[in-house]
């Protein structure tokens, strides 16, 4: 299995770990934050649902 690690969970970060997932459907992709998951402050990027499906 292939396993694909993106550090940072800011848009890029993000988007690049969908696009694996879409193209790479059985590798493990994780994606790395510094931040904790319930800091209030960053980009606050929503993906539309049309983005999410593909």
């Amino acid at each position: 299995m292939r396993r694909i690690v993106c550090l940072g969970g800011g848009p890029a970060g993000l988007y690049a770990a969908l696009l694996y997932r879409k193209a790479l459907p059985d590798a493990r992709v994780e994606v790395y934050e510094r931040n904790r998951p319930d800091d209030t402050f960053g980009w606050g990027v929503v993906f539309s649902d049309g983005t999410l499906q593909g």
